[in-house]
């Protein structure tokens, strides 16, 4: 495969109408987690190129064609990349694959996602309202949803077009425009997607993308006076330096961060239904998702039945090469994070847990050459864990036994985080008040995976802000009120002789 960004092409920096090289530090290798070779050489951006990138899309809002394009033609050019999207699907699902490790078939599915996710805003394009009211003393007041200008976004590595294109479309539906810094790890697919942001159609300036580290790129960008709105996704530690960067300028900033996702199954749930939605819930894309469910909260009453269909389940996960059809979980992204992962999975029995036998590093054949592990279950585990406390980020579940819902619930909450929840259940009377217990911003009853219709983010440290449907479009404009005297003022203050 010879696409862009996979060539001896170093111009990676998308500035303006120009893809350039970055004037940073030394390239950045990108490797191919399958086998730790290296996919190609990332050339990062210099503070004078995010200077430059942060003033293209400045100039963009305020005095290119963008600020003055009607919002309908701003969502048919939305509509046009999201065709682009799914036409390229098959070049960026492999990118993806050979770039973050996700299965061929999954990462389909992420490409038609990232589709989805700028089909849906484009349609909010020339419907985004303000709400209208009278006052007393015969005034008016009126607000106007207005963009911020120059949103700048942050993408993790995990998921990166889908996760990009959610806040991009939001943005661009609302009028912003965008620099984006993708993952110096995971950036291939985004930097195939600013090709095809420029074979759409859309002005200069726009969409702009800088390359390099969080902590040198990713700072200037958090810290820039010229950025209106930030919006980053990735972990907590993460999040609290962009949040510190952001206090400088009192730049607003939306945040998704980490995430423990309990699931709770309730003694009523269908077995073979529940262990197939915790399969999904706890193991999809690795777990390497900050919605995973990673803790499993089982009654007395099923648990050993459970954990038996659990644990020849997660046997049966087929673990190997990312572009093989068959491929149901491909590797961790590095092995760096391959190490992090197993050492939560090597101190839990110290602490009093069980770990399944079956589970973990693939060290023999051609796949320990790359970043494999096999589903982990690991059982006994109390809530006072560090595997039950700490954000592990890869296919490893901790299993807690319990005899009192009550008792359930309020362990699924003894955790820092609050991103997602999953629920199983029969009784719909007892779903709703599990669901309005839990102190997270999404909970799933007998169900996996959101979408563009649905508001999604966290309480606690796992963020603050939402993407997705109207509490996105919410995100990325600002309010401004607006209030008209229809009568001939009189000052309330100082009375004026009449003539």
């Amino acid at each position: 495969m010879k696409h862009f960004p996979l060539t001896n092409d170093t111009r990676q920096l998308l500035i303006g109408p120009q893809w350039r090289e970055g004037r940073g530090s030394r390239p950045i290798d990108v490797l191919d987690p399958s086998t730790n070779g290296l996919l190609f050489r990332l050339s990062p951006a210099s503070l004078d190129d995010v200077n430059d990138a942060v003033a293209a899309a400045g100039e963009a809002f305020h005095d290119g064609p963008w600020g003055r394009m009607p919002a309908r033609e701003r969502g048919r050019l939305m509509s046009r990349l999201a065709t682009l999207l799914v036409e390229r699907q098959e070049i960026l699902a492999e990118l993806e694959t050979r770039n973050t490790g996700i299965p061929i078939r999954e990462s389909r599915f992420e490409v038609a996602s990232a589709a989805g996710h700028l089909e849906y805003f484009a349609g909010f394009a020339g419907k985004i309202e303000g709400t209208a009211a009278p006052l007393p003393d015969n005034r008016l007041m009126y607000t106007i949803r207005e963009p911020y200008g120059v949103v700048g976004q942050s993408v993790p590595w995990n998921s990166p077009l889908k996760l990009m294109a959610r806040g991009c479309a939001a943005a661009l539906a609302c009028g912003n425009t965008l620099v984006m810094k993708p993952s110096s790890v995971a950036c291939a697919s985004v930097l195939h997607f600013g090709k095809l942001v420029q074979e759409a159609g859309f002005p200069d300036g726009v969409v702009n993308i800088v390359t390099g580290s969080g902590t040198a790129v990713g700072a200037a960008l958090s810290r820039h006076p010229g950025v209106r709105k930030l919006v980053f996704t990735g972990g907590t530690a993460g999040g609290r330096e962009v949040l510190r960067d952001a206090a400088q300028n009192v730049t607003p900033a939306l945040v998704e961060l980490g995430g423990k996702g309990p699931i709770i199954v309730c003694a009523d749930a269908d077995l073979e239904e529940a262990v197939d939605g915790v399969m999904s819930q706890a193991f999809a894309r690795l777990a390497q998702v900050c919605f995973a469910g990673t803790r499993l909260f089982l009654p007395d009453a099923i648990h050993d039945e459970f954990v038996a269909r659990l644990v020849a389940q997660a046997h049966a996960v087929r673990v190997g090469d990312p572009m093989d059809e068959a491929t149901e979980m491909g590797p961790l992204i590095s092995r760096a994070h391959l190490e992090s992962v197993l050492r939560y999975v090597d101190e839990a029995p110290r602490e009093g847990a069980r770990v399944v036998p079956g589970g973990g590093w693939v060290t023999e054949g051609a796949l320990a050459r790359g970043n494999f592990m096999r589903p982990v279950i690991v059982t006994g585990v109390t809530p006072a864990m560090k595997i039950a406390q700490e954000e592990v980020f890869g296919p490893v579940l901790a299993v807690c036994r319990y005899s009192d819902l009550e008792g359930a619930i309020r362990d699924a909450n003894a955790t820092s985080y609050g991103l997602a929840a999953y629920v199983w259940t029969k009784d719909v009377r007892q779903a709703h008040r599990i669901a309005g217990a839990l102190e997270c911003g999404n909970v799933f009853v007998n169900t996996y995976r959101y979408g563009s219709e649905v508001p999604f983010g966290g309480y606690k440290q796992s963020g603050m802000g939402r993407e997705h449907g109207f509490e996105g479009i919410r995100e990325y404009t600002q309010v401004k009120t607006v209030v008209i005297g229809l009568d001939r003022w009189q000052d309330a203050v100082r009375a004026r002789p009449r003539a």
